[in-house]
């Protein structure tokens, strides 16, 4: 389904609107079969409760499926609404990711900027005291349901990547790892967000010396994964891209029924 000229233009110029806060993937049907269709959102909100964005080719960066049969990079059309529109060939588990071209953010204030980094109990030059500007990435991502024994687990197919360790579908914990540029994301908290129709919850966890965790995923509901590196920009990287930090953002989701 195409949405005029006009809807694309609107979200082009506002995109910036939501971006202090997740985004991350969410689809219609978590469990994928064969011939079937997927269709997943770009969201971008607060505590699961955001809007639907439109894919734009300006803001993607990679959009590809992973499953056993392989690696399929994806194609998309400016303006498709639901922004990921894909036939599938195979049941089993398979992984879709996002990535966002690196975009531009000046704060408002240092207040929203230090409430940024308490949020994620991240690291940042004490001594600039000044509004800062950042560039920001994301890199999301969505495991789905297949039958059974098809799991497997993936390399790092993104610079910022949760990869599971197990089937969060079939356990009541799901393991997984972080890593950042192809190393652990070691002791560093993330956030668990879950909702389902009577339920919201948001807890904080902390990876291990190895970037391992292990969550609470014996609900049913939506689970999203957030994750979030911020990066204090050497003066050559200041002037190049007028930022003082870069964040990065990696995200994961998964239903269970």
């Amino acid at each position: 389904m195409k949405i005029c000229l006009a809807v694309i233009l609107y979200f082009l110029i506002n995109s910036n609107s939501l971006n202090a806060h997740e985004l991350w993937l969410e689809a219609d049907q978590y469990q994928l079969k064969d011939s079937e269709k997927l269709i997943a959102n770009i969201k971008v909100g607060q505590d699961l409760v955001g809007e639907s964005y439109p894919y734009l080719s300006q803001e993607t960066e990679k959009l590809f499926l992973v499953s056993k049969k392989g690696f399929k990079k994806l194609n998309q059309i400016d303006g498709d609404y639901p922004a990921i529109q894909q036939s599938v060939n195979y049941s089993g588990i398979q992984y879709l990711y996002y990535q966002s071209n690196k975009e531009f953010l000046k704060y408002q204030d240092y207040k929203t900027f230090i409430e940024f980094t308490d949020e994620y109990n991240l690291n940042y030059d004490l001594k600039n005291k000044n509004i800062p500007n950042e560039i920001y990435q994301r890199f999301a991502k969505i495991i789905f349901n297949g039958e059974s024994n098809s799991f497997f687990k993936t390399k790092q197919n993104l610079e910022f990547e949760i990869i599971n360790q197990n089937d969060p579908y079939r356990n009541h914990f799901s393991e997984i790892q972080i890593f950042l540029k192809k190393k652990p994301f070691i002791d560093k908290k993330f956030v668990v967000f879950f909702k389902n129709k009577n339920a919201f919850e948001r807890k904080i966890y902390q990876t291990d010396a190895n970037g391992f965790a292990k969550i609470d995923s014996s609900k049913k509901g939506l689970y999203l994964i957030s994750a979030v590196h911020l990066e204090t920009l050497n003066l050559i990287d200041q002037i190049k891209y007028k930022a003082d930090y870069y964040s990065r953002w990696a995200s994961l989701t998964f239903r269970k029924n």
